[in-house]
């Protein structure tokens, strides 16, 4: 049966432990100091039958942060109001840290009416009850008055709960498993045991999960939920997991529980915030405040991309740098409060997380960034347009939301064979940068016709599935060609003077004179006695057009010697089984300086293939043969 968490809510001492007692038969006071000074400190657990849970919270706002813990577990809230002092501080502060968390139904008690005589005054408490839920947008679907110490008005609020509850399910069409621990501690004969309300997902008995941020593996050596042994657990579930693998001084409250992998810890989060309405607080560019992701508390600073200061009531889209890294995921909700005093002042919802960026494309985030699901995946596809993310990679990232991201096949986006996801705009956009990459290149050096590909990905800054689905693209409309170990555009053809021409055959005679012996750059601009850049042009034209080969390490050899050396090597090893630098020396009459950069050529075309000091055969040796 899908299981539901309801929170109590209310001002310190309005008899909200006292109600949870009555509901369910169970003290959830269970710490000594609890019991010795009559008050709630942290979070208490009871159960109203096998399908609802109630988390009890302190209502005294020292322990606030311990009530936020509890609230992010929960579905349903039951506010709970003393008919002798009505709406007081934590109960407006409780109330409005529901509806930040997104709990916007449920449930008021109005207790202690044993103490007030006046009727014509609980009717005013409940009516002010009701315009304080109305002004926070938070629906009641019932209000009973309570006598604790008769039970009048218990059973009535009991059945309330159980009615309302059967009907509904907490949403999460997620199959990977999240919880947010609230609890840990080790039990005599099992170990380390946590607990919390199962966010997302699923998880069976012997699986292994993540604890994050830490990243440390535990597996469930068992699992119970509702006093009861479990198999499984699902959304919804309050549960408690005993670990193995994992020592309970790694684990604490704050952390998450998950599937592995499907959440990396971040220390910055792009964010939309809402003030609430009844604080006093303005938030200004770089503040240090209190956020409470889940169950745990991080100190961040909140960064406007103005210098607007944000006021009560307003919203704003915002980037906080934590001081400590958080597991949280898209559309997660969590609350801000002050650093001191610690007031609740507003709440957000994470749209974005692990940003790595300048300022100025943090800021163009900022402002633009939706907050609709969908609207905000189509946002961030087009923002990483260069870098394009791959189906699954998407799907993580939205794991959270109540949006399935679903490719169709149109105008808007498409799928690579890699399941890369671009849009068809993005696509042009990309051969049209590459485009004008190469007529640029050529306007600053017209004769080097072809670029090879790492220069082309170095300045656009193209992830490199995605620079060769636009290379191949541009190959088969015919835009660019490939030859020499790179690309260029088609078409394009070198001028040449007819002194460009004069030198150029120059040059290739000072390559040819040397036969198989590898010559430097700086040695054909010294024979040449010509602006070395334009030597080094010249150079890359007779490379181009196939005539010289560039070895490496501004070494060059004329084809036609190097075909001849290649077909040397491939006889050589007809009758040997290894080729030492020696050997290759005699084999050539070359220098040790000018061998070694032949011999690595040759190590990089794969005809030899080096082992320490000597070489053996390459394939392409092989295919000679």
């Amino acid at each position: 049966m899908q299981q539901i968490v309801v929170g109590t809510a209310g001002h310190i001492d309005h008899g909200k432990t006292s109600l949870v007692r009555e509901l369910t038969g169970f003290n959830t006071d269970r710490l000594i100091e609890e019991k010795e000074r009559g008050m709630t400190i942290d979070l208490g657990f009871a159960h109203l039958n096998n399908a609802i849970t109630i988390i009890d919270v302190p209502g005294h706002e020292k322990f606030i942060r311990n009530m936020v813990a509890g609230a992010a577990n929960i579905h349903f809230g039951l506010i709970v109001v003393a008919a002798d002092d009505g709406i007081m501080p934590q109960t407006i502060e409780h109330l409005e840290i529901l509806t930040l968390l997104g709990v916007t139904e449920g449930w008021v008690a109005i207790t202690k009416i044993d103490i007030v005589k006046d009727e014509e005054w609980i009717d005013l408490v409940e009516l002010d009850i009701q315009e304080c839920l109305l002004l926070r947008g938070f629906n009641a679907f019932s209000v009973r008055r309570i006598n604790s110490l008769n039970g009048f008005g218990v059973s009535k609020l009991k059945s309330d709960i159980e009615n309302i509850v059967s009907g509904k399910i907490p949403y999460s069409d997620s199959e990977y498993f999240r919880l947010y621990i609230d609890r840990a501690f080790s039990k005599t004969g099992f170990g380390a045991v946590v607990t919390g309300t199962v966010v997302n997902g699923s998880v069976e008995q012997g699986e292994e999960v993540e604890v994050l941020p830490s990243k440390a593996r535990a597996k469930i050596r068992s699992l119970q939920s509702h006093g009861g042994g479990a198999k499984e657990i699902k959304t919804g579930d309050r549960a408690a997991l005993n670990l193995s693998n994992i020592k309970l001084s790694e684990l604490h409250r704050g952390q998450t529980l998950c599937y592995p992998g499907i959440l990396k810890p971040t220390k910055n989060v792009i964010v939309k915030i809402k003030m609430v309405q009844s604080t006093s607080w303005k938030i200004k560019n770089n503040q240090r405040l209190r956020c409470h992701f889940g169950t745990s508390e991080v100190l961040g600073r909140l960064k406007t991309y103005s210098s607007k200061v944000i006021k009560k009531n307003e919203s704003l889209n915002v980037m906080i740098n934590l001081e400590s890294p958080v597991a949280t995921a898209l559309d997660d909700r969590f609350i801000i409060r002050s650093y001191s005093p610690m007031e609740t002042i507003a709440g957000g919802i994470v749209l974005e997380t692990n940003i790595k960026a300048s300022w100025s494309s943090i800021k163009d985030l900022l402002m633009n960034i939706p907050l609709d699901p969908d609207k905000r995946f189509r946002f961030l596809v087009d923002y990483n347009w260069k870098k394009p993310k791959s189906l699954k990679f998407w799907e993580m990232k939205f794991f959270n939301s109540k949006y399935n991201i679903k490719i169709l096949r149109n105008d808007e986006f498409k799928l690579s064979s890699e399941n890369l996801i671009y849009s068809k705009k993005r696509k042009e956009n990309a051969k049209e940068e590459i485009s004008n990459f190469f007529l640029n290149s050529y306007a600053k050096n017209p004769f080097r016709k072809v670029i090879a590909l790492e220069s082309i990905k170095n300045s656009l800054l193209f992830s490199d599935g995605w620079l060769k689905i636009i290379i191949n693209q541009m190959i088969l409309d015919g835009d660019i060609i490939e030859c020499q170990g790179g690309y260029a555009l088609n078409n394009y053809k070198i001028e040449l003077s007819i002194e460009d021409k004069k030198n150029l055959n120059f040059i290739e005679k000072v390559l040819r004179d040397h036969r198989k012996q590898p010559i430097s750059l700086s040695y054909i601009i010294e024979s040449t006695r010509h602006n070395p850049k334009r030597v080094g042009d010249l150079v890359h034209i007779l490379v181009e057009n196939g005539k010289v080969e560039s070895l490496g390490d501004n070494f060059f050899m004329h084809c036609e010697y190097l075909d001849h050396l290649k077909k040397n090597i491939t006889k050589y090893f007809k009758t040997e089984d290894s080729l030492t630098v020696a050997d290759f020396k005699k084999l050539t009459g070359l220098t040790r300086k000018t061998a070694i950069p032949l011999l690595e050529y040759l190590d990089k075309k794969k005809y030899t293939i080096r082992h320490g000091n000597v070489r053996t055969m390459g394939g392409n040796n092989e295919k000679r043969n």
